[in-house]
């Protein structure tokens, strides 16, 4: 069991380098943007994670 859970990490960890690492129409990736303005990426990141917990939080209290 512990060889089926190692393989499927691995298939999980190669397709998400190969989605980062994708170019895009414009001949950039996801990682060219992450690298050229990472403050940017982490803002946008956290407000999307405030937006689901306030989402979740709004589920649990209707």
């Amino acid at each position: 069991m512990n060889h089926f859970k190692t393989f499927l990490l691995g298939i999980a960890t190669a397709f998400g380098i190969y989605y980062i690492t994708k170019k895009r129409d414009d001949g950039s990736s996801l990682l060219d943007d992450i690298l050229e303005n990472p403050s940017d990426v982490a803002n946008k990141a956290k407000d999307i994670v405030i937006d689901q917990a306030v989402e979740s939080i709004k589920c649990k209290l209707t």
